[in-house]
C-alpha cells in the first residue's frame, strides 16, 4: 500500500518551520479578516528585508517547536484563527518596526511575541525592540559618544593656542603703541 500524500506534506512543511526556527530568530503574529493581497505585499516588503512570513498551521507549529527543543511559545497558538512566523534573518528591529507598522494599519493583526537568539520573547518585548533606532543609527550614537572625549579635549587645546596668540598680540600692540 502506498504512502499517504498528506504525511509526507506534512512532515516536509514540519521541518520547514524548524528550519526556520534554527534562525537567528522568528516574530510570531496572528490575524482574522485581513485580505490576500495586504498580506502578499507584506510578505514582499519582508522578503525585501531579507526575511521570510508565512502562515503555518497550528498543530504543525507546536510539533515543529518540540522538535527544535524551543519551550514557551506553546500560547502562540491558542485561540488564534491564524498564526504567522516572520524569520529574522539580518537586523531585527527592522523586522519588528514592519511588524508593528503592518499592525497598526490592519487592527485585525497582531504580534504574539518570538525568539531572538534563543531567548523567548513576548508582546511587549518586541514592542520594544520595534521601537529602538535602526542600527545605522544606533552606530552613529556609539561613534559619537567615542567621539566626544577626543572633541573636547582638540577644543581646550585649541583654546589655549588661541589665548596664547591672544596674550602675544595683547603684547604686540601695547609694544607698538608705546613707541
Amino acid at each position: 500500500m502506498a504512502e499517504k500524500y498528506g504525511k509526507k506534506v506534512r512532515a516536509l512543511m514540519i521541518k520547514e518551520m524548524e528550519t526556520a526556527f534554527g534562525k537567528k530568530g522568528f516574530i510570531f503574529s496572528s490575524y482574522s479578516d485581513i485580505k490576500a493581497s495586504d498580506i502578499t505585499a507584506f510578505r514582499k516588503k519582508v522578503r525585501a528585508k531579507g526575511s521570510k512570513y508565512f502562515v503555518v498551521k497550528k498543530r504543525l507549529g507546536k510539533k515543529a517547536l518540540e522538535k527544535k527543543g524551543i519551550s514557551g511559545l506553546d500560547e502562540m497558538f491558542k485561540d488564534k484563527k491564524h498564526v504567522g512566523i516572520t524569520t529574522i534573518e539580518n537586523d531585527p528591529v527592522e523586522i519588528a518596526k514592519l511588524l508593528k507598522e503592518f499592525a497598526k494599519l490592519n487592527k485585525n493583526f497582531t504580534v504574539s511575541g518570538g525568539c531572538l537568539e534563543g531567548n523567548v520573547l513576548g508582546p511587549d518585548r518586541v514592542k520594544d525592540l520595534a521601537d529602538l533606532p535602526s542600527r545605522e543609527v544606533l552606530i552613529a550614537k556609539v561613534l559619537g559618544t567615542m567621539n566626544a572625549p577626543v572633541t573636547s579635549f582638540v577644543g581646550v587645546l585649541s583654546s589655549l593656542l588661541r589665548s596664547v596668540c591672544y596674550t602675544i598680540n595683547a603684547i604686540k600692540d601695547k609694544k607698538e603703541s608705546g613707541k
